[in-house]
């Protein structure tokens, strides 16, 4: 991006926040692609997890460390892709949508980071692989920490309930853990808090300055 451009969406970024500030309204998230896209594929691996320990899936437990490696690499592309597509969105340099940002990588940078600690812990320590069913409960913690965060900064009150569900569901996924059920569960619970909130983010998006 030249200065000039930057110089540009600086000033499309003021006029609309100028704008907002005279209805009272507060920039809208733009996170909500994002977050309907991670929910579909997180939830998806979550269903096929649990189709394969109830014995309902084709393949076998070994086939899951390339369905969860896939589930990743698109979901990487496709942060690439949608991040594109907020160019040129008004509102982009919001405080709100700069700590959503901001909190989003690097929560999602900390839930691979566990994953690698696991997959060392089990590969190479003498872990249990039964390690590998605490990550959740790191993800959905983190997912309450983000919304929390981002909710704090951006004034949307509305995040603070989805986190405190997702720090709920960490607690209940623990009593479940070691169960099948407790994947399931946890498909449900990325429904909920991600796909549903993402697609009611991306029909509050700005089309313009208002």
């Amino acid at each position: 991006m030249t200065k000039l451009d930057m110089a540009k969406e600086t000033v499309k970024d003021i006029e609309y926040m100028k704008s907002l500030a005279q209805v009272g309204q507060q920039a809208p998230l733009l996170g909500g692609r994002f977050s309907v896209m991670w929910g579909l594929l997180v939830a998806f691996a979550l269903i096929v997890q649990w189709l394969v320990l109830t014995g309902q899936a084709p393949f076998g437990p070994e086939a899951l460390i390339f369905v969860w490696s896939g589930i990743g690499i698109l979901g990487w592309l496709g942060s690439v892709i949608l991040a594109r597509s907020l160019k040129g969105k008004p509102g982009r340099g919001s405080i709100g949508n700069r700590a959503e940002s901001a909190v989003w990588s690097a929560g999602g940078i900390a839930i691979f980071t566990y994953v690698l600690a696991v997959l060392a812990a089990v590969y190479i320590g003498k872990a249990d692989y039964r390690m590998f069913n605490t990550i959740m409960i790191v993800a959905f913690s983190i997912y309450g920490i983000s919304y929390c965060t981002t909710g704090g900064l951006s004034g949307k009150r509305g995040q603070y309930i989805i986190g405190a569900i997702c720090f709920i569901a960490a607690i209940i996924y623990g009593a479940l853990i070691n169960q099948p059920i407790a994947y399931l569960f946890a498909a449900g619970v990325v429904v909920f808090v991600t796909i549903i909130p993402g697609a009611m983010q991306m029909r509050a998006e700005p089309s313009g300055v208002v």
